[in-house]
């Protein structure tokens, strides 16, 4: 690389390093590779190590560890794109089209694209367990988060309190099962009335929840009541996402029940 092509790139530059099982070094690198990312780095002696790269994204580079399962080291990082939107459909395509589908539960796992109070964000689970984290802000993130910060504190109704604090732990975090417990607590100590539209989303949240924890019967139960929801035109208008939603994730229970 000659003087110019160094002068015109950035001389800052953050790599993630992740720690990787290392029996499975190859298969991880796999799923990278599978999502469309290019191997730029290799090496298996003296230690395992590999950097794979995509643009757009980012660098990140991966080392082999022995001690993986036993120490649980597991690293995360957060990628900023101006286009998170084209970049999701780009790497879920890439995923469908090596394995045949795309994975959406266990490890590794390709979220859908969700939004939370500061961006739009898909999360991507490796098969170490390592996070990535690629989102589009949506303003600033500090205001945003305060504003939001003070719309829960002043919510009235202790249910879109806990429903606000499940989908948070689901598409913020992705603990599932701290959102399960959230939601299932709020709907069983249930006492005030609540809107049809908060009903309907908290229905379909839970029914996402319970599918990623393959609780199917509970998921068939979630999935009826968000079905039984009467919804006027101007409610049906107000929660079209969710009625989308709510169709995905039937198509998702269907195919689980038939593997």
């Amino acid at each position: 690389m000659n003087k110019e092509q160094v002068s015109g790139k950035s001389c800052n530059k953050i790599i993630p390093l992740f720690e990787c099982d290392y029996n499975l070094f190859d298969t991880h690198l796999e799923f990278y590779t599978a999502m469309g990312f290019d191997i730029i780095y290799y090496q298996k002696a003296p230690y395992r190590y590999a950097s794979v790269e995509k643009d757009g994204i980012s660098e990140i580079g991966f080392y082999g560890a022995r001690k993986h399962n036993e120490e649980g080291n597991i690293g995360g990082v957060y990628v900023q794109v101006p286009n998170v939107r084209e970049v999701f459909e780009e790497l879920k395509a890439n995923l469908k089209a090596y394995y045949g589908r795309v994975p959406s539960k266990g490890t590794p796992r390709f979220s859908r694209l969700n939004k939370t109070a500061e961006d739009w964000r898909v999360n991507i689970t490796d098969p170490s367990g390592n996070t990535i984290i690629i989102g589009e802000s949506i303003g600033d993130s500090q205001e945003l988060m305060d504003a939001e910060e003070k719309r829960v504190k002043a919510l009235k109704s202790k249910f879109e309190k806990a429903y606000t604090q499940s989908y948070r732990f689901a598409y913020s975090k992705e603990d599932f099962l701290a959102a399960r417990n959230t939601m299932e607590a709020a709907f069983a100590k249930l006492s005030e009335e609540i809107s049809n539209e908060l009903l309907f989303k908290a229905r379909v949240l839970q029914t996402e929840l319970f599918l990623s924890l393959r609780q199917m019967e509970k998921a068939k139960f979630a999935l009826h009541e968000a079905d039984n929801i009467d919804l006027s035109e101007d409610e049906m208008g107000n929660v079209e996402e969710f009625i989308v939603r709510l169709d995905e994730l039937k198509n998702e229970y269907s195919k689980q029940n038939i593997n």
